[in-house]
């Protein structure tokens, strides 16, 4: 992938400098960070009262209170902590498809997502995945560290099958603080997508799916008889096709979309099908803000 398809114009990025992600709830990160965290405690924002309780730390009681009262009352503050954002990048063989490949426009989209965690200092892990996990950068934190992931994403390749599955697992199964997952792939998985978000979910994670779709899966233009190549396993079919297979084809292809959707809105996730030729800047600034994932 040439350079210049990874970087952004300055004006861009200047309007995405703004944008922070957006959580359903408190995170469970470190400190330093925009997001209310889950503990409570010692901080810059008060929130609320309670009663005082053996142990508790009594730098926070309310001293006034006591006094007009004759109660122990305890002072709240929710502390500001740093959001794991979690980047699932989708680099099986079929993301090659399409032109521009879904496998650069998803690149794209993860660099843009990182760098506004980075620069709201969040910690932000991207992770390469086909038929597992491929490649992992470690969780980062800070401006500092945006060429490092676009330099991540830079030499990625495409090759191999698809496993959610497998690669869910195989990351989560080390343990993660519980945070927001931002997935970006075109779902092509032999063994389906329900499986694998239901590991997911296991984990207690937000979820952000990015459904990336060429228009030439949503119209292809094919010629009466071709050979159709199953991209990931190899498998070849001579085909004859007719505008009633064209007809199947659309409604199935968009009755999958439909349903990785629904399951996505059903627990409370969010979702976005972007198209390639949709412009990466608009979905951004738009789009992923109409949907919550940015503000």
């Amino acid at each position: 992938m040439a350079q210049d398809n990874v970087l952004f114009s300055e004006e861009f990025l200047r309007q995405i400098e703004h944008l922070t992600m957006l959580t359903r709830g408190p995170v469970a990160g470190h400190l330093r960070g925009h997001h209310r965290s889950r503990r409570t405690g010692s901080g810059m924002i008060f929130t609320d009262y309670r009663p005082y309780s053996p142990g508790d730390d009594t730098r926070n009681l309310d001293w006034g209170t006591y006094l007009r009262l004759d109660r122990l009352i305890l002072r709240l503050f929710e502390e500001e902590a740093d959001l794991p954002i979690y980047i699932f990048v989708d680099v099986s063989r079929s993301m090659e498809f399409g032109t521009p490949s879904k496998f650069d426009f998803a690149r794209r989209f993860a660099a843009a997502i990182a760098y506004i965690g980075l620069i709201n200092h969040d910690r932000v892990s991207l992770v390469a995945f086909s038929d597992g996990v491929v490649e992992e950068m470690p969780a980062r934190r800070g401006k500092s560290q945006v060429w490092r992931s676009l330099h991540f994403l830079e030499r990625l390749r495409a090759a191999g099958g698809t496993s959610l599955q497998t690669a869910f697992r195989g990351f989560f199964g080390a343990r993660r603080t519980r945070g927001l997952v931002v997935l970006i792939s075109d779902f092509l998985d032999r063994e389906g997508f329900e499986r694998s978000f239901q590991v997911i979910r296991e984990y207690r994670h937000d979820v952000f799916a990015i459904h990336v779709s060429s228009p030439e899966e949503v119209e292809p233009a094919l010629a009466d008889e071709v050979l159709l190549v199953d991209s990931e396993l190899g498998h070849a079919t001579r085909t004859r096709v007719t505008p009633d297979l064209i007809k199947a084809y659309r409604e199935t292809f968009l009755n999958y979309c439909a349903e990785i959707e629904g399951f996505c809105r059903s627990h409370g996730w969010g979702y976005l099908r972007a198209s390639t030729q949709s412009p990466l800047e608009k979905l951004v600034l738009k789009a992923l803000r109409d949907e919550g994932l940015l503000r």
